[in-house]
């Protein structure tokens, strides 16, 4: 048990009452047998343990408690506060902008109720830093299985998105940030190929066979068996593979390497006040950023209003099949919007109801309580205002 002392007592104490009275079973088997015993293996740091766990619940998303929780762990075991924010901005990329907004908020409280700073400083190692990142974006490029199938300009865009902006920020390590993109991957449940990819690009850059296994038994009290199993077949081809090939030691690329560029343009801060985050932790991410501006820009990437209204509609029902806590003040937004620019009640009541066949009736009454809260504080005769010059 002193482990989970390390990593954090706040909120830990209560918890255990609370087992206890359901049955006293319960917290000998969950937290003393299970959880406690998992997390002392010696196999895996415990500081690395607390990344994994911290890219695995800001990506799921419906977590706030345990997010927080292991958020200050991060902390507790050693990680600073710029590499705590550094891993809930990567689920941005491979989870969505909405889950990466929801968990930097509960992490600025955290920080600010901490007295720490959260101000980004640049590093000086940022151009060495970037070419080795790129040499090894280079590589995930080239082993990506699905991108003979697109054609060549959206190759390049995907490649630019997720392998050059996902990549190019020296707040985390190479080894360390490919290790939370893999347990970001796992939480997304059912991405096996890209499960495949970052394992083998775990292994490429010295994870050890033991300390990737520790990650899967690990996960297994997050994402559970059914899920964890058939990664240990993938698991186990890769292992195989790596023996006896090379390894990638992040070395600087060569004069020849084509750098990966981010395209999205660095955006002014008085577009970035849609969530209120502060301006050097949006500036962290291009792709947070350009989220932000488009938030507070209603409809200047449009050739119309109603072109505007429809966009805003189709985010709707999106976020409604999401259904997750992360998604409900960006739902909440889009809905505003929507009505804004001239939606009705109605309309917006039928993009939520979109949903039902493809996310069921749970992640459709989410999105009626979210829109709910929306309709009682907003005026039926607001009108939509049109932006165009």
């Amino acid at each position: 048990m002193a482990v989970i002392r390390t990593i954090g007592d706040e909120g830990f104490d209560s918890l255990s009452a609370a087992l206890d009275r359901l049955d006293p079973d319960f917290k000998r088997l969950l937290v003393e047998g299970g959880y406690a015993e998992i997390i002392a293996r010696p196999k895996l740091a415990l500081k690395h343990r607390e990344l994994v766990t911290v890219a695995v619940l800001a990506t799921m998303g419906n977590a706030d408690s345990a997010f927080k929780y292991h958020a200050s762990g991060m902390l507790n075991t050693g990680w600073s506060a710029e590499e705590l924010l550094e891993t809930v901005l990567h689920t941005s990329v491979y989870a969505g902008i909405p889950v990466a907004l929801a968990g930097i908020r509960m992490v600025c409280v955290m920080l600010a109720e901490r007295g720490i700073d959260v101000t980004h400083k640049k590093s000086p190692f940022v151009r060495e830093v970037a070419l080795r990142e790129t040499n090894l974006a280079q590589w995930l490029r080239s082993q990506h299985e699905q991108f003979d199938s697109l054609p060549a300009e959206l190759r390049q865009v995907f490649a630019n998105v997720a392998y050059g902006t996902a990549l190019n920020r020296p707040a985390l390590s190479i080894k360390d940030r490919q290790l939370a993109t893999l347990a970001i991957t796992m939480a997304c449940e059912n991405r096996w190929s890209a499960v495949r990819l970052h394992l083998r690009a775990c292994v490429r850059l010295g994870w050890t066979r033991s300390e990737l296994t520790e990650v899967l038994i690990q996960l297994t009290g997050y994402i559970g068996w059914p899920l964890v199993l058939p990664i240990t077949r993938i698991a186990l081809d890769v292992f195989d593979e790596a023996t006896g090939g090379d390894s990638y030691d992040g070395a600087v690329a060569s004069q020849a390497a084509e750098q990966v560029e981010v395209r999205m343009a660095h955006q002014p801060a008085d577009k970035l006040s849609a969530f209120a985050l502060p301006q050097d932790i949006a500036d962290l991410s291009p792709l947070i950023a350009q989220y932000l501006a488009q938030m507070g820009s209603t409809t200047s990437r449009f050739d119309s209003v109603e072109a505007a209204r429809a966009s805003r509609l189709s985010d709707v029902a999106c976020l409604t099949c999401l259904a997750r806590n992360a998604d409900a003040e960006v739902l909440g937004a889009h809905v505003r919007e929507a009505l804004v620019l001239g939606a009705s009640r109605r309309d917006v009541v039928d993009a939520i109801l979109s949903a039902l066949p493809h996310a069921g009736v749970l992640a459709v009454e989410y999105g009626f309580n979210v829109a709910s809260r929306i309709f009682a504080t907003i005026g039926v005769s607001e009108q939509a205002e049109s932006k165009f010059s």
